[in-house]
């Protein structure tokens, strides 16, 4: 038995309708055909996604892993679904993003260039749907990002080009002792209290973590986030420290620094629909400079610029 798109459709159901009775009456099944099915889809997974009582049934941690990232799948599956004649037409231009401000710059340069065309913008954290969705003709560009040992690879359903390539920083309190010093040791956060995000589908968090086994330690991930504003102010206010892109704008309370010998990196790339090939490199251009722009507002990565120079783009 595979994975199926049903299986999920299935799963959401039962989620949102609280109910293993009320779902099977939802989707035209029996409650022990949905039931036996429930089973079938959870022993794939290797967890229980729910447990019952005679009030329905609640979501387990696992679940909740589970169900966040089935919402995500059929929302791009429901959406190419979905598809209208204006944007296959090809009167619109759909850029796709992680959060990263490059992505501003991009958007306004493509408006300018474009003046018929209507640009719109759709960001996400699973960056892996992002891919997918350029490959599937869902999104025209779209900047992501990939990490050490989880690199992208070039296929014939996308373009791919390199913007950038720069370390990881870490966030921490503005009052946290380290915060005084030019750079940390990964090792020296060990004790620490994290934000962790979910997986992005390209390799972060797993590089963050195959980076703290090396260190000796694995990090104490107390807090899931994906909202960059509460993460912000959870670190502002001394209760955890973070991973950060090396242009994040820590903003008064927050501390953003290099670690030392730079055991974390990311690579920041821009893809592109084939059709879409003839216009990849200005767009490239553009967001190279953009990205240069950001980075000469950003104090810490300026700093870390001075030291050590900026990283070559690979050949």
């Amino acid at each position: 038995m595979q994975l199926e798109l049903r299986h999920l459709r299935t799963l959401r159901a039962i989620a949102d309708h609280g109910s293993v009775t009320k779902a099977a009456a939802a989707l035209g099944v029996s409650q022990p055909a949905l039931t036996a099915q429930l089973r079938r889809i959870e022993r794939l997974l290797g967890g229980a996604v729910f447990t019952r009582d005679h009030r329905g049934v609640a979501v387990t941690a696992f679940g909740e892993f589970v169900l966040a990232r089935t919402r995500v799948v059929l929302a791009g599956v429901d959406d190419l679904l979905a598809a209208g004649p204006y944007e296959l037409a090809g009167q619109a231009v759909r850029v796709g993003s992680f959060e990263n401000p490059v992505v501003v710059t991009l958007v306004a340069n493509l408006a300018r260039a474009l003046p018929e065309s209507r640009v719109t913008l759709q960001t996400e954290h699973f960056v892996r749907v992002l891919v997918d969705m350029v490959a599937n003709g869902r999104l025209d560009v779209a900047l992501v990002a990939d990490y050490p040992g989880h690199e992208l690879r070039p296929h014939p359903s996308r373009g791919l080009g390199v913007v950038a390539v720069e370390p990881v920083f870490v966030a921490l309190p503005a009052a946290h002792p380290l915060a005084r010093r030019d750079e940390v040791e990964l090792a020296d956060l060990a004790g620490e209290p994290w934000v962790l995000p979910p997986p992005d589908g390209m390799g972060w968090p797993d590089h963050l973590l195959e980076a703290c086994a090396r260190a000796g330690f694995t990090p104490r991930g107390r807090y899931q986030l994906v909202e960059a504003g509460v993460r912000k102010e959870l670190i502002g206010a001394g209760h955890a420290v973070s991973a950060c892109q090396a242009l994040h704008d820590p903003g008064e309370r927050v501390a953003v620094l290099p670690l030392r010998g730079n055991p974390l990196w990311m690579r920041l790339l821009l893809i592109w629909r084939p059709s879409f090939a003839p216009h990849a490199p200005a767009l490239l251009e553009s967001a190279r400079a953009a990205h240069a722009a950001v980075a000469a507002r950003s104090p810490s990565y300026t700093a870390w610029t001075a030291l050590h120079g900026r990283p070559p783009l690979p050949s």
